[in-house]
C-alpha cells in the first residue's frame, strides 16, 4: 500500500463518522422537538383530530396544518390555549348569489336564505322571488347540507384540506307598477315581462272589449302606469240570438252600430236608441215586417146526374168533368222576429167559378135472355145484391099477431116470396135468384136497405143465405116512372162464398 491510498481511506472514514454524528444529533433534536410539543384536539365541523403543536395560538396551529382561517369562519377555544386545549372551528360555506345583474360568492354561516341575504347585504322587495338550485324558495328555506370534497386529483384528504361545493341562489326582482282600474289606484309588484302577464299573475281579469293602456303585449317598465277602462257588460237580443257582450259605447244606438246591426223602418229597440247603457242591462231588437199574403181555397164543384136514353140501363159515362172553384183572399200579415203576430183580411173574391160534373146514366131497356137450371129466362135488369134468408118463426114477429106468417103484400110467407127495398126493386116485381129460383118481391123489412134481398123460406125448408148473388129482374119492366135508374151502392157487406155462382149462362 502506498501513501496516497492510505490517505484516501482515512478521509472516507472521517466523512462517515461525521455523517453519523450529524444524523444522531438530528434524531436527538427531532425527539426533543416531539417530546416538547403539547397535545391539542382540533374539531373542524364536528370532526375531531388529535395533534401535537409548538404553536403559540389556535391561529398558529391552523397555519401549521395549512388551513387559512376566513373572516366568516367561527373559532372557539376551550378552556384556554395550552396542553390539551380544544379548538373548534365551524367553517363558512360559499353561496353564489346572482342578483341585480351580477354574480358574487358569499361565505356565510347562515342556515336559511334570510341569513344569506343579510350576509350579502341584499334585501327583497314585495313579489321578489328566490330561486335556490333552480327551485323556488323563500327566505325561511334552509340551505342544503354542505358537501365537502378532497382537492382535485385526490381521493382522500384531511378535513381541513377538503373543499366545499357552493350552492346557487338567484334573486328575480319584481317591477313596481301603478294600476288604475274600476275607479281605484293601486301599486303592484310583478315579475312578469309584459302588461298582460302582470295582470294575469295578479288575478286581474281582462274581458273582451276592455281597453288596456299600454297594450297587453307592452314590455313592463319600473313605475309604469297601467290603466284599464272597463267595457260595460250587456245582454243583446237580436235576430234570433242572445249575446253576452261587453262594450265601451255609451248609448244603445252606438252599441248597435258597433255590432253592425242595421235597423229597418218598422224595427223596434228597447231601450230607445238614445238611452245610456248600464251594466247588465238588456238591449232587445224586435224585427217588424209586414207583408201581403194571398190564400187560395178550393170550393167544391157540384155533381149532377142526367139521364141518357141512348145508354143501356146501369151504364154511365161522364158528360163533363168537374172543376173546383178558387176562392182567393188577401191578408196583411205582421211579423215580429219572424213570428206571425196578426193577420188582417183585406179582400176576398172568387177567382175561378166551379164547374159542375155531369154524369150521364142510361135509361135504355132491352130484353136479355139467359139459361138457368130452372129453364130459360128473359130479364130486363141484372143487379148484384146481398142475399139473406128468413122464415116466419125467424122473422121476429109474435105468432099471436094476426099478420104472423104473412108478407107485406098479403102473401103467405115462404119460398118464392122475397123481401126487398122498394126503392131498388119494385113491389110485385118477378125475379130469379140462382140457387133459389123464381120469386116475387112481396115483402119488406126494417133491415132491408139498398141492394139487400131477404129470401123467404117456410120453417120446414129453411136455408141460411149470407152472400152476394146475381138477381135477374124478369121481363116485362115496370113503367119508366117506377124505375130507379140510379141504384145505391150499399150495403157493403163482405159475405161468404156463394155456392151457386156460375149457374146461369147469359146470352150476349
Amino acid at each position: 500500500m502506498n501513501l496516497t491510498s492510505s490517505s484516501c481511506c482515512r478521509g472516507q472514514r472521517l466523512m462517515l463518522t461525521s455523517g453519523a454524528l450529524f444524523l444522531g444529533l438530528a434524531l436527538i433534536f427531532l425527539w426533543r422537538w416531539q417530546t416538547t410539543a403539547m397535545p391539542v384536539t382540533l374539531n373542524i365541523d364536528g370532526q375531531s383530530v388529535a395533534l401535537r403543536t409548538h404553536a403559540r395560538s389556535p391561529q398558529g396551529l391552523l397555519q401549521e396544518i395549512g388551513y387559512i382561517l376566513r373572516p366568516q369562519d367561527a373559532l372557539k377555544l376551550t378552556p384556554a390555549w395550552g396542553p390539551n386545549a380544544h379548538v373548534r372551528v365551524r367553517r363558512a360555506r360559499p353561496v353564489l348569489v346572482q342578483a341585480d345583474g351580477r354574480t358574487r360568492q358569499v361565505w356565510t354561516q347562515a342556515q336559511t336564505l334570510a341569513g344569506v341575504l343579510t350576509d350579502a347585504h341584499l334585501s327583497l322587495a314585495p313579489e321578489d322571488a328566490l330561486i335556490l338550485q333552480g327551485q323556488p324558495a323563500s327566505p325561511e328555506t334552509n340551505l342544503p347540507q354542505v358537501q365537502w370534497q378532497p382537492p382535485a386529483g385526490r381521493r382522500q384528504a384531511p378535513v381541513w384540506e377538503q373543499r366545499p361545493q357552493p350552492v346557487t341562489l338567484r334573486i328575480v326582482r319584481a317591477t313596481p307598477i301603478t294600476l288604475e282600474a274600476d275607479g281605484l289606484r293601486q301599486q303592484l309588484w310583478t315579475r312578469a315581462a309584459t302588461v298582460g302577464e302582470a295582470l294575469a299573475a295578479s288575478g286581474i281579469v281582462i274581458h273582451q272589449g276592455d281597453d288596456v293602456r299600454p297594450s297587453l303585449d307592452a314590455a313592463l317598465l319600473p313605475n309604469m302606469l297601467v290603466q284599464i277602462r272597463r267595457a260595460t257588460p250587456i245582454t243583446l237580443v237580436a235576430d234570433g240570438r242572445t249575446l253576452q257582450i261587453r262594450t265601451r259605447q255609451a248609448t244603445v244606438g252606438d252599441l248597435l252600430r258597433e255590432q253592425g246591426i242595421l235597423l229597418l223602418a218598422e224595427d223596434q229597440v228597447q231601450p230607445p236608441l238614445t238611452s245610456l247603457l248600464h251594466p247588465h242591462s238588456t238591449v232587445r231588437v224586435t224585427r217588424i215586417q209586414e207583408s201581403v199574403e194571398y190564400e187560395e181555397e178550393l170550393t167544391p164543384f157540384e155533381t149532377v146526374w142526367q139521364p141518357d136514353d141512348t145508354l143501356l140501363i146501369d151504364t154511365r159515362r161522364v158528360g163533363a168533368e168537374g172543376r173546383p172553384g178558387v176562392l182567393r183572399r188577401r191578408y196583411r200579415v205582421r211579423y215580429e222576429n219572424g213570428q206571425e203576430i196578426s193577420r188582417e183580411l183585406e179582400d176576398e173574391w172568387l177567382a175561378q167559378e166551379p164547374q159542375r160534373k155531369v154524369i150521364l146514366y142510361g135509361r135504355k131497356i132491352v130484353p136479355h135472355t139467359a139459361m138457368t137450371p130452372d129453364g130459360p129466362i128473359t130479364y130486363w135488369r141484372k143487379l148484384r145484391a146481398y142475399t139473406t134468408s128468413y122464415s116466419p118463426k125467424r122473422s121476429g114477429t109474435d105468432p099471436s099477431l094476426p099478420w104472423y106468417g104473412h108478407t107485406r103484400l098479403g102473401f103467405t110467407a115462404g119460398k118464392g116470396v122475397v123481401g126487398v127495398d122498394p126503392a131498388v126493386v119494385n113491389m110485385s116485381q118477378k125475379l130469379y135468384v140462382p140457387g133459389y129460383g123464381f120469386a116475387i118481391a112481396g115483402d119488406t123489412g126494417s133491415g132491408l136497405h139498398g141492394r139487400h134481398l131477404d129470401l123467404g123460406f117456410s120453417d120446414d125448408d129453411y136455408e141460411s143465405w149470407h152472400w152476394w148473388s146475381d138477381v135477374y129482374l124478369l121481363w116485362p119492366p115496370p113503367p119508366s116512372y117506377a124505375i130507379n135508374y140510379v141504384l145505391p151502392d150499399w150495403p157493403r157487406y163482405k159475405g161468404s162464398r156463394n155456392p151457386y155462382a156460375g149457374l146461369v149462362q147469359e146470352n150476349h
